[in-house]
């Protein structure tokens, strides 16, 4: 992959993020909806704004597929940490798949909620429910990268290495902070319900403060990386020069 490329895909994060949040709002859900809402009190909001939460499932949807490059752009660099033994690359790869699938199933299901939206409201709240709790709950993928980056990037023993050190424990801290997401099962209201302060704000202004971090390092390593083949060439040629 030139660095030209890369450098393309690093963009793809950004708009990700862009497109993910344009999702929600578009829906009217920033801030999200209350989870305690009655069947009745969900199926006037889908019938309200049909097409507004249509368009907010397209857009969440389709921010998976930036997703998707942008989970291998960090494999890519990540492999330039282990070499021919990538555990950590191949767990964040795997990790990122997952989370695209984590993404989809929840766009699928609120366009499934709002393209019939006069049915019965116990169904409509039941299709709700089930999107939330995917989008909010399912943070198990997202702690996975997080702790393989982190893991990776302490692992780094080069004397110029791809990553700096702060950034593997910084991934450490993102992966905690991610951890109060699953346990949205067990409340409907508080800050631990799938609206809540400790599920929902603070992994989300950690989510916008993970891509920006990591569209920082990320340049920095492809510049690097680029520099390093720049001299790599350079030495080829020089050799190449004394031996002609």
């Amino acid at each position: 992959m030139t660095p030209g490329i890369q450098r393309a895909c690093l963009w793809s994060g950004p708009i990700f993020v862009a497109v993910f949040f344009g999702g929600i709002l578009a829906a009217g859900w920033l801030p999200p909806p209350e989870a305690n809402m009655s069947a009745d009190e969900v199926a006037d909001m889908y019938r309200s704004n049909t097409d507004g939460i249509r368009t907010g499932a397209v857009l969440i949807g389709m921010s998976s597929f930036f997703q998707g490059i942008w989970a291998a752009l960090m494999s890519r660099q990540l492999r330039r940490i282990e070499g021919d033994r990538p555990l950590f690359t191949y767990t964040q790869l795997a990790a990122g798949g997952i989370g695209i699938i984590v993404v989809i199933i929840p766009a699928f299901v609120f366009a499934t909620a709002a393209y019939t939206p006069e049915r019965d409201p116990e169904i409509t709240a039941a299709l709700h429910n089930l999107a939330f709790l995917c989008l909010v709950g399912v943070g198990w993928p997202a702690i996975l990268q997080c702790v393989s980056v982190g893991m990776a990037v302490l692992g780094d023993r080069r004397e110029n290495p791809v990553f700096p050190r702060w950034f593997g424990y910084a991934n450490l801290w993102i992966a905690f902070a991610f951890l109060p997401g699953p346990f949205i099962v067990y409340f409907h209201t508080g800050a631990f319900a799938w609206n809540g302060f400790a599920t929902f704000w603070i992994p989300a202004n950690v989510f916008g403060a993970f891509f920006a971090m990591w569209f920082v390092v990320l340049r920095r390593a492809i510049e690097s990386e680029a520099a390093e083949d720049a001299m790599a060439e350079l030495s080829d040629v020089e050799l190449q020069v004394q031996r002609g």
